[in-house]
């Protein structure tokens, strides 16, 4: 269910020009091989509007989890980023350490890695199979 909400909002929100003509996340494409790191200061995936925004959400303190970030859509033009959507896998926490990384590659899709390399989350599109909608 979380994967088909996931491929919907992607769809709609990140990938709605071709991605092999993206060279710079500026105008709402992000180029395979594109990855997010979370506690840097990477620039979110942002939508064509700008509306909305792709990239790691640090958790608050008041869970005591500064150094914890979770993968998800915000809005992005409102100071308090509101969190409309998360990875999630029923096995494992959403929450990963500073350090984790996020990459969109042909092949899988997102792939969300700790910061040791363990696949930790995937978003399983087949991006060729997406393309050609």
């Amino acid at each position: 269910m979380a994967s088909a909400k996931f491929y919907f909002i992607f769809l709609l929100f990140l990938l709605p020009y071709d991605l092999h003509l993206a060279t710079a996340q500026n105008n709402g494409t992000v180029p395979v091989g594109a990855t997010l790191t979370a506690g840097t200061e990477s620039s979110p995936w942002l939508s064509p509007s700008g509306d909305f925004a792709f990239g790691f959400h640090q958790l608050g303190e008041e869970n005591n989890s500064n150094d914890l970030f979770s993968l998800s859509i915000f809005y992005n033009k409102i100071p308090e980023k509101t969190v409309i959507w998360y990875a999630d896998d029923e096995d494992q926490n959403p929450a990963v350490p500073r350090g984790s990384q996020v990459k969109l590659t042909a092949d899988q899709g997102l792939v969300l890695n700790d910061p040791q390399g363990k696949q930790v989350w995937s978003s399983k599109i087949d991006i060729g199979a997406v393309a050609q909608l």
